[in-house]
């Protein structure tokens, strides 16, 4: 964003493509195929609420939740949302949901989306 962001402007939506880098991969655990690998392209949402009434950042997690829920079904991939454990949670994440959709290739479910709430994030002036 190249400018300020005025309160009767929120909530912003943003949504983005980037290449991302891991140093770590699966070791070579899957039979065939690719899992987790070094570099990958991923789109992400991100979004800024006003905290007028406390609910705001918790709703727009929810929109956002439901937008992939959408994406998912209309792909026709069965798919479960985890509700993870606090101990899961980078700071200062209050909570996190992960999509994981079921990969016959695997035999198992894997996860192909995640995504964390964050209450306050604030700019300091000096």
């Amino acid at each position: 964003m190249d400018h300020a962001v005025q309160l009767q402007d929120l909530p912003v939506r943003v949504v983005c493509s980037s290449t991302c880098y891991r140093a770590e991969t699966d070791t070579g655990r899957e039979p065939w195929g690719l899992y987790r690998v070094h570099q990958f392209t991923k789109v992400e949402m991100f979004g800024v609420t006003a905290a007028e009434r406390g609910t705001e950042s918790e709703e727009l997690l929810d929109e956002f939740l439901g937008l992939q829920k959408e994406i998912f079904s209309e792909l026709g991939l069965h798919y479960r949302v985890l509700d993870m454990p606090t101990e899961e949670l980078g700071l200062p994440a209050y909570r996190k949901f992960d999509i994981e959709a079921w990969m016959p290739g695997r035999g198992k479910f894997g996860e192909v989306r995640g995504g964390s709430g964050t209450p306050v994030i604030q700019g300091e002036l000096r």
